[in-house]
């Protein structure tokens, strides 16, 4: 894999061997394993066969400290903190993919998304435009409000960020979200188009369009600006196809969360080692003590 040592290197930082008792196996290594297994939707299984490790006692159980210690989370916040200095100019780009549950029913942390009529999860995210990098993320249940999260994620943003523009799609039209983008940020482009109302549609009054030429003008819909916005679509595509996100056979708000922030941290690797990380990645099958 190009540049592996770049990723080997990241990884051993944050996955050092216990200081007392028996030494296992290098926790990068398997860590890497599990990157294998979830860029190709194999399973446990598939891993004790290439590499000899018992799964049901190393590799899940590994991933359930992960999970239990918060790693996951904890990693991608220490991962960006560390890479969003070297931003010279953000422009951040909001918007949310539901994801169905694995189960395809009700699960633990899932709610009824009546617009596409399933069981699932959210995920709400915040990403740069220039580096495609994921900056901030939730996961909540598949019936929250986007404009609610949006404002979250913008809320939960560094102030120190230099960011020059802000866009999001109609579900995103709030005054509210707009003044504390423009409020937090002094100067910024805020690009998310206006609705149009109901109440606009059927009665066409003159107020109803004042209103509407108002929260445009504190807006900057140049087309040219807007069209940024197109990709974060192709960002959760990627991250759906080529991560495969969504195609985990995990179950519960809980997992769901723990393989966004495996997805975002294989992105953050890709991005850091300055090429496709994936395109020929395969980990050594040599056991690593």
């Amino acid at each position: 894999m190009a540049n592996s040592k770049i990723v080997d290197k990241v990884l051993s930082q944050f996955l050092k061997p216990t200081a007392k008792g028996r030494r296992g196996y290098d926790k990068a290594w398997m860590f890497k394993w599990l990157i294998y297994k979830q860029i190709t939707g194999c399973r446990y299984r598939d891993l004790e066969s290439m590499t000899g490790v018992d799964y049901t006692t190393t590799f899940i159980k590994f991933k359930q400290r992960l999970s239990v210690q918060e790693w996951f989370k904890n990693i991608f916040n220490e991962l960006i903190s560390k890479l969003t200095p070297k931003i010279k100019d953000f422009n951040l780009i909001i918007d949310s993919s539901f994801v169905q549950t694995y189960s395809k029913h009700d699960e633990q942390g899932s709610e009824y998304f009546g617009y596409k009529q399933k069981n699932g999860f959210k995920l709400h995210q915040m990403i740069d435009y220039k580096t495609r990098l994921p900056v901030l993320q939730y996961t909540t249940p598949g019936a929250r409000a986007d404009v609610i999260w949006g404002l979250k994620l913008i809320r939960a943003a560094p102030k120190d960020w230099n960011v020059k523009g802000i866009l999001a799609d109609k579900g995103y039209d709030a005054d509210e979200l707009v003044m504390t983008a423009k409020n937090k940020w002094k100067g910024i482009k805020v690009g998310i188009q206006v609705r149009q109302t109901s109440h606009l549609k059927v009665t066409g009054k003159p107020e109803s369009l004042i209103n509407r030429k108002a929260k445009e003008a504190s807006r900057y819909l140049k087309q040219s600006f807007l069209n940024k916005r197109t990709e974060i679509e192709r960002y959760f595509s990627r991250k759906k196809r080529v991560f495969n996100l969504g195609e985990e056979r995990t179950r519960h708000l809980k997992n769901f969360r723990n393989n966004c922030y495996l997805t975002s941290i294989m992105e953050i690797l890709e991005w850091m080692s300055k090429d496709s990380l994936f395109r020929y990645y395969s980990p050594s099958s040599a056991l690593a003590k």
